[in-house]
């Protein structure tokens, strides 16, 4: 079955301050890196927001993502990563999408008991529950997973993969100032 990563972009970045997609890091932004990391691993790369493949109902956060894309691609199976997720791992990502399973998600739950539903593995199933969603005015990730039939993988079944790292979400010059210190310190 053909795999498709999706990376999402949009957002306000204003926590940042400036666009986190252009975000320089090794030498390529954010959103270059991770399309180059995926195009690895996956037959077809969509990058969802602005300038891009716009939102079907655009200003309504990652659901209207999720929904755009299985609108308009047709993908029946799709991996969903953030843009802000520098150190995302096609690899893990690759593992979410075979735990699907007849599920409509495969997500990953941290050690903390946080859900990771922005990096995470979603079947064509749930696209009519994300419409739900947004018709209903939901636009928590949270609200979606409610409704879903979810494979959950817990952290502690994943000990090949540093979680802290690859899940690392970028949102404020703190946290790039850390992704820069992680990046440099795996260089060495």
């Amino acid at each position: 079955m053909e795999s498709a990563a999706v990376i999402l972009m949009g957002g306000k970045s204003s926590r940042m301050g400036r666009d986190k997609a252009a975000l320089p890091l090794d030498g390529q932004d954010f959103l270059t890196r991770l399309v180059a990391r995926f195009q690895e691993k996956f037959d077809r790369i969509y990058v969802s927001g602005p300038g891009r493949l716009p939102d079907l109902r655009p200003g309504q956060g990652p659901l209207a993502g999720l929904e755009t894309v299985f609108v308009r691609t047709g993908a029946e199976r799709i991996f969903l990563t953030a843009v802000d997720l520098p150190f995302a791992d096609p690899v893990l990502a690759q593992l979410l999408l075979d735990g699907l399973e007849g599920k409509d998600a495969c997500l990953i739950r941290r050690d903390s008991g946080k859900l990771e539903p922005l990096f995470a593995a979603y079947c064509r199933s749930c696209l009519p529950h994300v419409q739900a969603c947004l018709d209903e005015g939901c636009r928590a990730m949270g609200a979606l997973l409610d409704r879903l039939d979810c494979r959950i993988l817990e952290e502690r079944d994943l000990p090949d993969f540093d979680l802290d790292r690859l899940l690392l979400n970028v949102n404020t010059p703190a946290d790039y100032h850390r992704a820069e210190k992680i990046s440099n310190s795996s260089l060495q």
